[in-house]
């Protein structure tokens, strides 16, 4: 995913505040909920479809759901940040205790126009006709994402 999908730009944003190259992220909706999968697993799911004598359509999914604030906490968890969430809505806001500076804020400007606050794939017929389930859990998703930005955030220091 590219820089501005919100999953890069937690898993970039917390990076870069880790290492003292950024103060804040402004992200919008922090309880819209997704169904996050990798890219590996979605690959396999796809030539499982090739294999297929008839083309049909499939739900490619997790079949789980978790919320931008799940996601931040699990890559704050990864980079051996604690955070604490105060205000509500628009107003909320992540505060590193480390310092006590306000890291992640909401913004307005961020919220889509048409919003969807919930999204979670039923991958039952994909389980039944090819076999084929998810390998890689969100906690793993999120940590793999966070080490390989971590990783290249401190080569461009």
């Amino acid at each position: 995913r590219g820089e501005t999908f919100v999953t890069r730009k937690i898993t970039i944003g917390l990076s870069r505040i880790k290492l003292g190259l950024q103060k804040k992220i402004y992200l919008g909706n922090l309880n819209a909920k997704r169904d996050w999968g990798h890219a590996e697993d979605y690959v396999l799911a796809m030539w499982k479809m090739l294999q297929q004598k008839n083309p049909e359509d499939f739900v490619i999914a997790t079949g789980k759901q978790y919320s931008v604030k799940d996601f931040i906490n699990t890559a704050a968890k990864r980079l051996k940040m604690k955070i604490k969430w105060v205000g509500k809505g628009l107003n909320e806001k992540a505060i590193n205790l480390e310092n006590n500076s306000v890291i992640i804020e909401v913004s307005k400007k961020y919220f889509r126009p048409t919003e969807v606050d919930s999204l979670k794939g039923d991958i039952s017929r994909a389980k039944k006709i090819l076999k084929w389930k998810p390998k890689v859990n969100f906690k793993e998703l999120v940590e793999e994402m966070v080490d390989k930005d971590l990783e290249d955030q401190k080569k461009s220091i």
